[in-house]
This record gives C-alpha cells, sequence and structure tokens, in this order.
C-alpha cells in the first residue's frame, strides 16, 4: 500500500508539533531505524539515526550510505531488542509496514512511522520515494527530500545514457543459496525497477513473492540460454564454482557473467541508484 494516511497524518503532525522552517528546531532527533532501506533514506535526507537494526551487517550487505559511528545495534531487523530500543529513549521511530514488532508494540516506546517499500503494490521506487517524503516531512527536511529524489533521477538518467549502445540482451540477476538454487529478481524488486527505468530487459517474467524474488534451479538458470547472468556478491558457492555442471550452462559458456559489488536488494533509493551505476560499470561498453 501507499504510506497510509495515519502515516501521513502522523508525520504532519510531527513536523507541525515542530514548527516552520528548514531542519526545524524541535525536530525529532533521536531517531531509531529497524529497516535498512529506511535507514539509507534517513541518511540521505542528512539525518543521523541514533540506532539501527543489525549494525555490524549493515556495511557488509548494504555499504553506501555507511552508518555514523557509534550508531547504536538494535539487534535482529525481525526481532530488534524493544528493551534496549526503550532504553536509547527514541523520539521516532522508523519501521518497515508488516515486518517485525507489531506497530502498536513500538507506538508504546516512541511516535513510530510504519511505511512500506515492498508489497501487493510491487513497486519499490514509487513507495521509496513516497517513504523518503513521509520522513522529511516528519524530520523538516522537506527541501533535502525535493533535493534527494532530483539527484536520483538525474544519476538514473545518466545511467539509461552510458547503457544506450550496450547489446538488448535479457539479463537474469542471481543470488546464490545453495549449489542448486538460487533467488532471482522479477515484478516487485528493486532490481527490475531499475531495469525499467534504465530501458532494460529482465531475463526472469515469472511469478514473484512480495519482495520481488523467486528461487528456481540450475535447470530453469540453463533455459535462458541468452541471458547474460549478472549475480549478487559474494557469487558462486564453492562447490559450484568451477563444476563441469556450471560450466556447461549457455551463458557461462559465452562468458556472459558478471559478480556485482554488494547492493542491497531490498533498499530504496540510494540502493536503486548504486545497482544502476555497477549495472552500467559491468555492461556499458568502455
Amino acid at each position: 500500500m501507499n504510506p497510509s494516511r495515519r502515516d501521513v497524518l502522523a508525520a504532519a503532525l510531527l513536523a507541525a508539533a515542530c514548527g516552520a522552517g528548514g531542519a526545524r528546531a524541535g525536530a525529532p532527533q533521536r531517531i531509531a531505524v529497524l529497516d535498512w532501506a529506511l535507514a539509507e533514506l534517513v541518511l540521505a535526507l542528512g539525518v543521523r539515526p541514533v540506532a539501527v537494526a543489525e549494525t555490524a551487517l549493515y556495511a557488509g550487505r548494504v555499504g553506501e550510505p555507511a552508518l555514523p559511528p557509534g550508531t547504536i545495534d538494535l539487534g535482529l531487523r525481525s526481532q530488534p531488542s524493544l528493551e534496549r530500543l526503550a532504553s536509547i529513549r527514541p523520539d521516532l521511530i522508523l519501521a518497515l509496514s508488516g515486518y517485525g514488532p507489531a506497530e502498536g508494540r513500538l507506538r508504546r516506546i516512541a511516535p513510530t512511522l510504519a511505511l512500506e517499500i515492498y508489497g501487493t503494490t510491487r513497486r519499490p521506487l514509487d513507495r521509496s520515494q513516497e517513504a523518503l517524503r513521509t520522513i522529511a516531512a516528519a524530520t523538516g527536511r522537506e527541501a533535502a527530500g525535493r533535493d534527494v529524489i532530483e539527484r536520483f533521477d538525474a544519476a538514473m538518467e545518466t545511467q539509461r545514457r552510458r547503457l544506450e549502445a550496450w547489446e538488448r540482451r535479457p539479463i537474469l540477476v542471481l543470488n546464490f543459496v545453495d549449489e542448486r538454487h538460487a533467488d532471482v529478481y522479477g515484478r516487485g524488486s528493486l532490481f527490475d525497477a531499475v531495469f525499467t527505468r534504465l530501458g532494460l530487459d529482465n531475463a526472469f517474467s515469472g511469478a514473484t513473492n512480495p519482495w520481488g524474488f523467486s528461487t528456481i534451479g540450475l535447470g530453469e538458470i540453463a533455459a535462458r540460454s541468452g541471458a547474460r547472468l549478472l549475480m549478487v556478491s559474494p557469487g558462486l558457492p564453492d562447490g559450484l564454482a568451477g563444476s563441469a555442471l556450471w560450466r556447461s550452462l549457455p551463458s557461462v559458456r559465452a562468458g556472459r557473467v558478471s559478480v556485482l559489488p554488494p547492493v542491497w536488494q531490498f533498499g530504496a533509493l540510494t540502493a536503486a541508484e548504486r545497482f544502476a551505476t555497477v549495472l552500467a560499470d559491468s555492461l556499458a561498453p568502455s
């Protein structure tokens, strides 16, 4: 769904309570973030979160933007420590709608905005922009929010132009879960949304879950014989790399395989821009 009317109203009430102006005096300062995509949006606005879930894994899986030194770790994104959350006395909690603790439990600790990026609407870029605007309103950074979106649109256009000369070959993005199966990203995924913005074709058009991915076997990968394979870092499992089975895949025999640097596949605007950039770096003619 879109940010709910309740979320928009909550953001407006928070902003109104802070008075008028740019980054308003009295705007929420101690912001706790329970999802990495929302952390990315907060950081893009120039806001320093006091706490984020799973900070130890963030650097390896998300990478950019980096969390500020000293950011408190709230534990698992799916099951953050509510005791630790309460102890830091946040004045705003940002959570992903439908994921993690019930919104009512969070609201007993502090004002909470529960925002959707992935879900039944399957429009993660649109939802990311709506979430950004809601957070910007709540933190008194509406102008910064507009700037973030303008820079994002310009960056996507730059990468689209870089890829104009690339052969129009369908792309299959793979994240191996074991030696025989990989997650692939289709409708509703961040990667597919970026493909659409860049004018590229996704080799996977099958059914996906609300996060935009499905799991397929090597046989289904082989069946997409004309695709370019892009693997999410770290790439191939050790037991598959160099095996005759892997080398027999048509795309592998043709040398149409690349491993991308870490990009958070369930991210928001910064992750989308990063994916577009590493995609162009990998595919665009030099």
